[in-house]
């Protein structure tokens, strides 16, 4: 310790060396959330086909936290008993799914805490929290390493010891840094083979196509995808099969929000290509619907695909929390 230092007053040392020394995780913060049942369908409560997906079930979900909301990106675990999400307050959030009669009914055991940056201290600042993505290394598995990808600064972060432990940057291709602030890397996910793929909200190409990147061995190379009305890209997940799947919303003041999902097949995935894909679903306002923003996806016992979908309340107490389940047609 150096003299400066020591000629301080206990306390005004104490309160030096919380600003020089870097902060261990923060413990998880316990979270009392409420929730209730959201029927997708009102005027007709017992449908359960929607485009390419089988609804099986949702819920609405309310905390009294004030962190609680914004999320944007979502994991489940390889047996669909527990979540992991991001939210926009650079936050993260841990539950048990709660079911009833196989129908998701709640979360329970539900704790959030910051996000922490390379230094390990929480990231702070709102140009730094916006976390708009996650993706676990090994699908399924909450406990192991995750990226997370950010906006406003754009940047992608690893996490090696899991969501709780520190950061490391991932090198990303330099043209990131002239994408607006809030369109940045709205989609990512990371192949089997270990590429990572990326998408951009509404930072568009001369043909008014979603820019993007695939990064692997050969560094960071280009693709698109083919812009569909307002559509935008709000997160990526990949098939068991290696086909992805694209989350998109879109909002206008007369129609409100609205999303949908299209499926790339996994040869089209090559650099200097414009990818589009089948829509599996579309759905507007009248279903009851908010800002989807997280997507994950898992294979259950019976070889089934399950699709999950979080939304971005924004804060905004008009906006909803909701968490849905969804099943691949065969």
């Amino acid at each position: 310790m150096n003299l400066t230092l020591r000629l301080l007053h206990p306390a005004m040392l104490w309160l030096v060396l919380c600003f020089l020394l870097p902060q261990t995780a923060a413990a998880a913060t316990p979270v009392s959330v409420k929730s209730g049942r959201h029927i997708l369908d009102s005027e007709d409560p017992g449908r359960t086909e929607f485009g390419r997906l089988i609804y099986l079930s949702g819920i609405v979900m309310r905390s009294d936290n004030p962190d609680f909301g914004g999320f944007s990106g979502l994991q489940v675990s390889a047996d669909g008993a527990r979540i992991l999400a991001v939210s926009d307050k650079g936050q993260w959030l841990g539950a048990e799914l709660v079911f009833k009669n196989d129908r998701l009914t709640g979360l329970g055991g539900v704790e959030m805490s910051p996000l922490l940056a390379e230094d390990g201290r929480a990231i702070r600042g709102k140009f730094a929290v916006d976390s708009e993505s996650l993706t676990a290394e090994q699908p399924g598995n909450l406990d192991g390493p995750v990226y997370v990808s950010f906006e406003g600064d754009h940047r992608v972060l690893y996490y090696p010891g899991g969501i709780r432990g520190t950061s490391i940057r991932v090198p990303m291709p330099p043209a990131l840094k002239r994408a607006p602030s809030n369109k940045g890397i709205e989609a990512f996910d990371r192949r089997a083979d270990g590429t990572l793929i990326a998408l951009t909200e509404e930072w568009l190409d001369d043909r008014g196509n979603q820019r993007g990147w695939l990064i692997g061995k050969d560094g960071p190379q280009n693709i698109r995808l083919r812009r569909e009305g307002i559509f935008d890209p709000t997160d990526l997940e990949f098939l068991p099969d290696g086909d992805l799947l694209v989350l998109e919303r879109r909002y206008t003041l007369m129609g409100g929000p609205g999303m949908q999902i299209r499926r790339i097949k996994a040869d089209a995935l090559k650099p200097d290509t414009v990818l589009d894909g089948e829509v599996l679903i579309n759905l507007a306002a009248r279903y009851g619907i908010d800002n989807f923003e997280g997507m994950a996806v898992r294979r259950n016992t019976a070889g089934e695909v399950i699709i999950y979908l979080i939304s971005d309340n924004n804060f905004n107490p008009l906006q909803k929390n909701l968490l849905l389940m969804f099943k691949l047609a065969p």
